[in-house]
Protein backbone atom coordinates (compact mmCIF):
# COMPACT_ATOMS: atom_id res chain seq x y z
CA UNK A 1 0.00 0.00 0.00
CA UNK A 2 1.22 3.43 -0.70
CA UNK A 3 1.52 6.09 2.11
CA UNK A 4 1.75 9.55 0.11
CA UNK A 5 -0.62 11.58 -1.55
CA UNK A 6 -0.06 13.44 -4.54
CA UNK A 7 0.39 17.02 -5.15
CA UNK A 8 -2.23 19.55 -7.02
CA UNK A 9 -0.28 19.85 -10.24
CA UNK A 10 -0.26 15.94 -10.16
CA UNK A 11 -4.46 15.75 -9.96
CA UNK A 12 -4.84 15.53 -13.88
CA UNK A 13 -2.43 12.32 -14.76
CA UNK A 14 0.00 10.30 -12.09
CA UNK A 15 2.43 7.79 -13.35
CA UNK A 16 2.73 6.19 -9.99
CA UNK A 17 -0.06 5.04 -7.28
CA UNK A 18 -0.96 7.22 -4.34
CA UNK A 19 -3.28 6.93 -1.56
CA UNK A 20 -6.19 9.10 -3.71
CA UNK A 21 -5.83 6.45 -6.10
CA UNK A 22 -5.82 3.04 -3.52
CA UNK A 23 -8.82 4.70 -1.32
CA UNK A 24 -11.03 6.19 -4.14
CA UNK A 25 -10.18 3.97 -6.93
CA UNK A 26 -9.80 0.57 -5.48
CA UNK A 27 -11.36 0.17 -2.19
CA UNK A 28 -15.05 1.19 -3.32
CA UNK A 29 -15.00 -1.79 -5.71
CA UNK A 30 -13.81 -4.32 -3.18
CA UNK A 31 -17.56 -3.28 -2.02
CA UNK A 32 -18.81 -5.06 -5.03
CA UNK A 33 -18.95 -8.77 -4.27
CA UNK A 34 -18.94 -9.88 -7.93
CA UNK A 35 -15.62 -7.60 -8.19
CA UNK A 36 -14.46 -8.64 -5.08
CA UNK A 37 -14.55 -12.68 -6.32
CA UNK A 38 -12.87 -11.50 -9.30
CA UNK A 39 -9.85 -10.51 -7.05
CA UNK A 40 -10.02 -12.91 -5.52
CA UNK A 41 -9.87 -15.66 -8.50
CA UNK A 42 -7.08 -13.12 -9.85
CA UNK A 43 -4.43 -13.77 -7.48
CA UNK A 44 -4.89 -16.71 -7.20
CA UNK A 45 -3.99 -17.13 -10.86
CA UNK A 46 -0.61 -15.78 -10.18
CA UNK A 47 1.52 -18.61 -8.86
CA UNK A 48 0.05 -20.50 -11.87
CA UNK A 49 0.80 -18.07 -14.33
CA UNK A 50 4.89 -18.65 -13.85
CA UNK A 51 7.97 -16.07 -14.90
CA UNK A 52 7.03 -16.88 -18.83
CA UNK A 53 3.67 -15.42 -18.59
CA UNK A 54 2.76 -13.23 -15.52
CA UNK A 55 3.20 -10.23 -17.90
CA UNK A 56 -0.04 -11.55 -19.63
CA UNK A 57 -1.79 -11.94 -16.66
CA UNK A 58 -1.04 -8.19 -15.78
CA UNK A 59 -2.41 -7.16 -18.96
CA UNK A 60 -5.65 -8.54 -17.73
CA UNK A 61 -5.39 -6.98 -14.33
CA UNK A 62 -4.42 -3.51 -16.33
CA UNK A 63 -6.89 -2.93 -18.60
CA UNK A 64 -10.29 -4.24 -16.31
CA UNK A 65 -8.67 -2.91 -12.33
CA UNK A 66 -6.95 0.04 -13.45
CA UNK A 67 -8.47 0.78 -16.74
CA UNK A 68 -11.59 -0.91 -17.36
CA UNK A 69 -15.08 0.53 -18.89
CA UNK A 70 -18.12 -0.57 -18.65
CA UNK A 71 -21.17 -0.47 -20.62
CA UNK A 72 -24.50 0.77 -18.49
CA UNK A 73 -27.64 2.10 -19.37
CA UNK A 74 -26.18 6.03 -19.06
CA UNK A 75 -23.60 5.38 -21.14
CA UNK A 76 -19.56 4.32 -20.51
CA UNK A 77 -18.44 4.57 -17.26
CA UNK A 78 -15.37 4.21 -15.60
CA UNK A 79 -14.26 1.87 -13.11
CA UNK A 80 -10.65 1.20 -13.07
CA UNK A 81 -8.70 2.73 -10.63
CA UNK A 82 -6.41 4.37 -13.07
CA UNK A 83 -9.17 5.96 -14.63
CA UNK A 84 -10.75 7.03 -11.50
CA UNK A 85 -7.89 8.78 -10.13
CA UNK A 86 -7.00 11.03 -12.93
CA UNK A 87 -9.22 13.74 -14.09
CA UNK A 88 -7.24 13.59 -17.54
CA UNK A 89 -7.26 10.13 -17.96
CA UNK A 90 -11.23 10.06 -17.36
CA UNK A 91 -11.49 12.40 -19.96
CA UNK A 92 -9.90 10.79 -22.49
CA UNK A 93 -11.13 7.17 -21.72
CA UNK A 94 -14.35 8.69 -22.47
CA UNK A 95 -14.90 11.50 -24.66
CA UNK A 96 -11.06 10.89 -26.45
CA UNK A 97 -11.69 11.34 -30.10
CA UNK A 98 -9.13 8.77 -31.55
CA UNK A 99 -9.49 6.59 -28.51
CA UNK A 100 -10.81 2.65 -28.93
CA UNK A 101 -13.38 0.96 -26.88
CA UNK A 102 -12.98 -2.65 -27.84
CA UNK A 103 -15.38 -4.99 -26.19
CA UNK A 104 -13.74 -7.32 -23.60
CA UNK A 105 -11.99 -10.40 -24.93
CA UNK A 106 -9.37 -12.17 -22.13
CA UNK A 107 -6.95 -13.30 -25.16
CA UNK A 108 -6.84 -10.33 -26.88
CA UNK A 109 -6.43 -8.19 -23.36
CA UNK A 110 -3.63 -10.44 -22.32
CA UNK A 111 -2.21 -9.90 -25.98
CA UNK A 112 -2.23 -5.99 -26.15
CA UNK A 113 0.96 -4.28 -24.78
CA UNK A 114 0.35 -1.13 -22.19
CA UNK A 115 2.32 1.62 -21.60
CA UNK A 116 2.56 3.11 -17.93
CA UNK A 117 3.67 6.67 -18.66
CA UNK A 118 1.05 7.95 -21.01
CA UNK A 119 -3.07 8.28 -21.72
CA UNK A 120 -3.98 4.85 -22.73
CA UNK A 121 -4.78 4.63 -26.21
CA UNK A 122 -7.72 1.89 -25.58
CA UNK A 123 -9.52 0.45 -23.01
CA UNK A 124 -11.75 -2.75 -22.90
CA UNK A 125 -15.55 -2.37 -22.01
CA UNK A 126 -16.89 -4.95 -20.00
CA UNK A 127 -21.02 -5.27 -20.02
CA UNK A 128 -21.13 -6.55 -16.49
CA UNK A 129 -18.74 -7.31 -13.70
CA UNK A 130 -19.51 -11.46 -14.21
CA UNK A 131 -17.67 -10.97 -17.57
CA UNK A 132 -14.46 -10.50 -15.16
CA UNK A 133 -15.35 -13.38 -12.63
CA UNK A 134 -15.74 -15.66 -16.02
CA UNK A 135 -12.47 -14.55 -16.97
CA UNK A 136 -10.56 -15.58 -14.00
CA UNK A 137 -11.75 -18.65 -13.83
CA UNK A 138 -11.11 -19.59 -17.21
CA UNK A 139 -8.93 -22.80 -18.15
CA UNK A 140 -5.20 -20.27 -18.28
CA UNK A 141 -2.93 -23.64 -19.32
CA UNK A 142 -4.37 -23.44 -22.95
CA UNK A 143 -4.51 -19.91 -23.42
CA UNK A 144 -1.05 -19.15 -22.30
CA UNK A 145 -0.13 -21.92 -24.64
CA UNK A 146 -1.74 -20.49 -27.22
CA UNK A 147 -0.99 -17.00 -26.92
CA UNK A 148 2.80 -17.95 -27.17
CA UNK A 149 1.89 -18.77 -30.88
CA UNK A 150 0.29 -15.33 -31.41
CA UNK A 151 1.58 -12.01 -31.82
CA UNK A 152 1.59 -9.15 -29.16
CA UNK A 153 -0.83 -6.47 -30.30
CA UNK A 154 1.59 -3.12 -29.88
CA UNK A 155 0.24 -0.66 -27.52
CA UNK A 156 -3.16 1.56 -29.66
CA UNK A 157 -3.27 -1.20 -32.34
CA UNK A 158 -6.79 -2.67 -33.26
Amino acid sequence: MTVWIRTRAELDYLVEPDLFHDFFGHVPLLTDPVFADYMQAYGQRGVEAGPENIHRLARLYWYTVEFGLIRTAHGLKAYGAGILSSAAELKHAIEGENVMHLPFEPVRVMRTAYEIDKLQPAYFVLDNFRELFAAANLDFAPIYRELTSLPEIPVGCT
